[in-house]
């Protein structure tokens, strides 16, 4: 199968209405930005970090909703340069 090839806004935007799909979707998670990378496409945004700096509960949860997210997207999408 041919990856087609989409624009990292419309990415974004893709990505962001299937966060709400998810079952472990939490409230805040949202795509700021989509970076191709050579074997998938990495998803960027709220990590939910304290005032340190450091993760908090709700960071893992985050994590694994961007990753879901590579693994939803990185077959069927180039992100354009």
């Amino acid at each position: 199968m041919e990856k087609q090839l989409i624009s990292m806004q419309e990415l974004v935007k893709l990505a962001n209405e299937a966060l709400h799909s998810n079952d472990d979707y939490i409230h805040g998670v949202e795509v700021h930005e989509a970076v191709q990378t050579p074997d998938c496409i990495v998803f960027k945004g709220e990590n939910f970090l304290d005032e340190q700096g450091l993760p908090t509960g709700k960071s893992m949860a985050a994590f694994n909703l961007y990753k879901w997210l590579s693994y939803q997207f990185s077959d069927l999408y180039t992100v354009q340069p």
